[in-house]
């Protein structure tokens, strides 16, 4: 573990369970090499971002299976809200860490701040990262190839068209893409290709510098309360509106009226 910056009052512990998206599972790799301190680990198909229902049944599957471990002291999720799964998960009995983020975006850039001035800056960004690109999810020509397979196959070639259209229509609030990555050796290869998928739909892209700060410390502690949710047992993740993306509120106990 590093050491806490000066005048904060973090939390950290010694064996901690990691359950991440494979969006980001290189650049976990990369960043826990050789880190004892990570006792378990488990990753879920990024496609579940579509399901948050889906996702949070998974993730809290997955701190029940942690929890059950007795070596595990704290569980960090490797998620952002994802357009709210982490809303209602609670840990019984170990800490549960969350980054303070929407997306995994954030914990590309850094900081929940420096996301949030990028769309200041130009709201109609659509992002690409390396996973993503990785598994042809991103908008672009592998992915509408992709879906075109699919569709024609299971409603027809008329039909498939008509769906395709609507996936286009689907991303015509976006003006312009952003790229970020954290400077992996295929990165630069990954960068190239979101600016092919960009240019193909007729966006302009602006690749971002990654900052990996924030997804270190969340991985190696400490835990400072500014940009991480510290949920400890007895609590569970509710969303907040203001800037701090998410809070810990007490879990009502059985029969109490919602």
């Amino acid at each position: 573990m590093v050491d806490p910056p000066a005048g904060t009052h973090p939390v950290v512990a010694r064996a901690i369970a990691v359950v991440a998206c494979r969006v980001l599972e290189a650049e976990i790799v990369a960043l826990t090499r050789g880190a004892t301190h990570i006792v378990r680990r488990e990753n879920f198909e990024m496609g579940l971002h579509d399901q948050p229902t889906a996702l949070r049944t998974r993730l809290a599957g997955a701190i029940e299976r942690a929890e059950a471990d007795p070596a595990v002291e704290a569980i960090v999720l490797v998620y952002g809200l994802c357009g709210l799964a982490l809303v209602d998960l609670a840990p019984r009995r170990c800490t549960l860490v969350v980054p303070r983020a929407h997306d995994c975006v954030t914990l590309f850039l850094g900081s929940k701040e420096r996301y949030a001035a990028c769309m200041q800056a130009d709201p109609g960004l659509y992002w690409y990262s390396p996973g993503w690109n990785r598994d042809k999810r991103v908008p672009g020509p592998d992915r509408e190839a992709q879906l075109r397979a699919a569709y024609t196959e299971k409603f027809g070639a008329e039909d498939a068209e008509s769906l395709l259209e609507m996936e286009r229509e689907s991303f015509a609030q976006h003006t312009g893409a952003g790229y970020t990555d954290l400077g992996l050796p295929d990165d630069e290869q990954q960068r190239d290709y979101a600016a092919r998928c960009a240019a193909s739909l007729g966006w302009s892209l602006t690749a971002h510098r990654g900052d990996p700060s924030l997804l270190r410390d969340l991985l190696h502690g400490p835990w400072d309360e500014a940009r991480f949710l510290v949920v400890p047992p007895g609590q569970r993740i509710a969303m907040s509106v203001d800037a701090a993306v998410m809070k810990a509120v007490p879990v009502a106990p059985p029969g109490a009226a919602p």
